[in-house]
């Protein structure tokens, strides 16, 4: 009986060598040099962030070699300083730094967001500044939030294991990819480099990254197509196309008023109900889960706790990215807490 999901996984892989001839002889318009450089393609796909050509067409690294280091820079949600990251490379400790000084000069910010999802980088030295940066408090005078996923690689996650060492701030978000290591470079007979990772690299002088990425402090489930779109439109939500396909929306909308879990502790704080500063944790404030708290409507207008209507207008855009909004209302409630403390 045909099986039309083709050959049996489980079986071994076919001799590299074997296909490489049948596809050499039999494939109609295929030249040594296509056929080559095909190969070389999909091995290194197998191992990204791992292997890369240096100086080719197949270079894995995805790093651009040119421009700014930081990506996005802005205030949301009108106290939040979000600074979102294109590289790990460079001189990126010190574009930080000026675009932090730059925030603040004319905004109050309550803390910070660093986003390091789908970053990579394999520039270690960068990573260990701009921790140390962080930790040595030159920057940010509240909270520090850091965003991962399961494509923040390399250097990055060099960067936020440094920071989770340094207690300076807290991450968010899903596992990275495990693939945080020291490279070398071998030089090939046409001219290219081929860059291999070779050691695991520690965080600061803490652990090793192991292959299987650093955990978040935080877990965010969300899968990977959907956080790209809320990446690229954090404001934005997800709707089915004529063609089937996610598409965001909206763009990144500036700030609007909206009722956040900091409001709702600043109201839990005049009914009595916030714990101890000495410990702070919103699972014991019955805070809902990410995102920002919902204006009420129909019977649930007068419940104690809801916020006073603004009568009619336009709709208040909301953070949709579920991880960017946990980690918004974190630095929000944080700061509220730190008020409230004699």
């Amino acid at each position: 009986m045909h099986c039309a999901r083709g050959a049996d996984t489980t079986n071994s892989a076919p001799d590299f060598k074997e296909v490489y001839d049948l596809l050499r002889t039999n494939l109609t318009g295929t030249t040594d040099d296509n056929l080559n450089r095909a190969a070389i393609e999909g091995l290194l796909s197998r191992f990204p962030g791992k292997v890369s050509l240096v100086g080719g067409a197949a270079d894995g690294s995805a790093i651009p070699q040119g421009g700014t280091a930081l990506s996005k820079s802005v205030v949301i949600e009108s106290n939040v300083a979000y600074l979102r990251i294109g590289r790990v490379a460079g001189n990126l400790a010190n574009e930080l730094s000026a675009a932090y000084r730059a925030l603040t000069t004319t905004n109050k910010v309550a803390g910070v967001v660093l986003d390091l999802r789908f970053v990579v980088g394999d520039d270690s030295a960068s990573a260990q500044a701009t921790a140390n940066l962080f930790a040595s408090k030159k920057i940010v005078a509240g909270s520090l939030v850091v965003l991962v996923n399961g494509e923040t690689r390399g250097a990055a996650e060099t960067l936020a294991a440094a920071l989770r060492h340094a207690s300076a701030g807290l991450i968010i978000g899903n596992p990275t990819a495990g693939e945080a290591a020291t490279f070398k470079e071998f030089p090939l007979r046409n001219g290219e480099r081929l860059r291999i990772a070779t050691t695991p690299v520690k965080s600061g002088n803490g652990p090793a990254i192991s292959s299987g990425g650093l955990q978040p402090d935080i877990a965010v489930t969300v899968s990977a197509d959907d956080e790209r779109a809320f990446w690229e439109n954090p404001y934005a939500s997800l709707a089915q196309d004529a063609s089937n396909a996610r598409v965001a929306t909206n763009s990144f909308l500036p700030f609007m008023d909206r009722i956040s879990e900091a409001d709702l502790v600043r109201q839990r704080q005049k009914d009595g109900k916030l714990i101890g500063a000495s410990g702070f944790h919103t699972r014991d404030m019955d805070l809902p889960g990410p995102g920002s708290i919902r204006r009420p409507s129909g019977d649930n207008a007068g419940d104690e706790d809801s916020a006073p209507s603004g009568g009619a207008g336009p709709q208040t855009p909301v953070i949709r990215d579920p991880v960017l909004a946990r980690a918004v209302d974190l630095v929000k409630g944080l700061a509220v807490v730190r008020e409230s403390r004699p």
